[in-house]
């Protein structure tokens, strides 16, 4: 049986595009998020886009390897899991970043 995860990639992708452009709103001077603050404040904020992008990434990963070990019947229950939990992220990114754009202009 062939494995489908095709609704898992739009949702990836919008992902990491959406976290993309949350780099790039962000004003620096209206930071709300104090994890964000002190993240910039320990290592920068170059490497902390960076490890904002790579959780991403390493999200991506974890879905490629579950689908490379688990059968068909783990891995319809983990596509789903796995969905539902892009679909939160790309909602809370989408507020994120649609605040951000209020607040650049």
């Amino acid at each position: 049986m062939k494995r489908n995860s095709g609704p898992l990639v739009p949702w990836f992708l919008l992902l990491l595009s959406l976290n993309v452009m949350d780099i790039l709103f962000t004003n620096p001077s209206r930071e709300a998020n104090p994890v964000t603050l002190l993240s910039w404040a320990w290592i920068g904020i170059f490497p902390s886009a960076c490890m904002k992008i790579g959780s991403v990434f390493l999200f991506g990963i974890l879905v490629v390897i579950t689908k490379k070990m688990a059968n068909q019947t783990d891995w319809d229950l983990a596509a789903g899991l796995m969905r539902r939990i892009l679909i939160v992220l790309v909602t809370f990114y989408t507020f994120v970043v649609a605040w951000n754009i209020i607040l650049w202009i």
